[in-house]
């Protein structure tokens, strides 16, 4: 029974250094995920290479194994969409496997802290479990803020490069070239499945879907209409670059102007759990009331209850769409 647990906590160790790992690289493996599939399509053969990128060493490849014990549901798939968007270089059955590790390991700690006693053993597990869930939602919406912010410059280098002589595919190539990620990436990725034989309509539309961000939703639905009616292209994409570049304008000052409420619920969210965790450092016996007695646990409940709908509120006041 030692020796299990022991190879258990190894086991969620390992997988979770890889997460770390991964989650620290730049966003230039998404391009490498795409140079892997060239090379497989120029090694249709079946050479060495191929073989060693499909079947990775080390603990990559002990991931890639035990996620095969998953298989391929729709959720994997959809995961997998979610890992692209957040650049995180893992596909739904090996983010999975991390996520069953985490739990695995908190529910070990925490049997084991708590003395035996399960339901803080699960508690534990959960929590740990919800973490890379967690990590994916704030590296998703960190990477269309990011590329958010860079959109408008990239247009009206697009646009420029339009009016030098360049064709569509090119001034894409040219923004891959000269932009920094996350928005390089994208184009760059764009590109290459041009290149790969994909026509450019349903490239720009699988880029929408990767990107998630309005304001290139705008974009690719100009770029579309003008590709089936013509017109200038240059012009569509400066006077959308303008509208974009005032939209980002705007929300920064909304952002500015509901700091203090964001503040506010932030302060109220928190203020309760604090003042618990205080009371219950300096005097348990005091607040031990409420987790022992059944008209504390239904306090509780209501005050969680509370707590939930002001932040949902607050939080609801201050979004302002633009």
């Amino acid at each position: 029974m030692v020796l299990l647990i022991s190879v258990g906590v190894f086991v969620s160790l390992m997988v979770i250094f890889l997460l770390l790992s991964k989650l620290v690289a730049e966003d230039q493996e998404s391009v490498e995920r795409l140079k892997h599939l060239v090379d497989a399509m120029q090694n249709m053969s079946g050479g060495s290479s191929g073989r060693e990128r499909n079947n990775p060493k080390g603990v990559r490849g002990l991931l890639r194994k035990a996620s095969l014990i998953l298989g391929s549901p729709r959720w994997l798939r959809d995961l997998d969409f979610r890992l692209q968007q957040a650049a995180i270089s893992f596909t739904g059955a090996e983010f999975m496997v991390i996520c069953l590790s985490l739990g695995f390991l908190g529910f070990l700690f925490g049997h084991l802290g708590s003395h035996g006693t399960l339901w803080k053993a699960l508690v534990m597990a959960a929590l740990l479990f919800c973490i890379p869930f967690a990590v994916l939602q704030i590296c998703r919406k960190r990477r269309v803020k990011a590329f958010a912010q860079q959109l408008g410059d990239a247009l009206t280098l697009a646009a420029n490069s339009l009016r030098t002589g360049y064709s569509f595919t090119q001034s894409f190539d040219m923004v891959a070239r000269e932009m920094l990620p996350p928005i390089s990436v994208e184009f760059a990725r764009t590109v290459k499945e041009t290149n790969l034989g994909i026509p450019m309509e349903d490239a720009l539309v699988s880029m929408a879907k990767r990107v998630n961000s309005k304001d290139f939703d705008l974009v690719i639905t100009s770029v579309l209409i003008q590709r089936q009616v013509g017109g200038n292209l240059a012009e569509i994409l400066d006077n959308i670059a303008r509208t974009i570049r005032e939209r980002v304008r705007i929300r920064n000052e909304i952002k500015t102007l509901t700091a203090q409420g964001r503040i506010s619920g932030l302060i109220v969210g928190l203020l309760p759990f604090g003042l618990s965790l205080s009371i219950y450092v300096i005097n348990p016996e005091y607040i031990s009331l409420l987790f022992v007695h059944p008209v504390g646990r239904m306090l509780l409940a209501g005050a969680l209850a509370g707590q939930l709908v002001g932040i949902l509120l607050i939080r609801r006041i201050v979004a302002i769409e633009v």
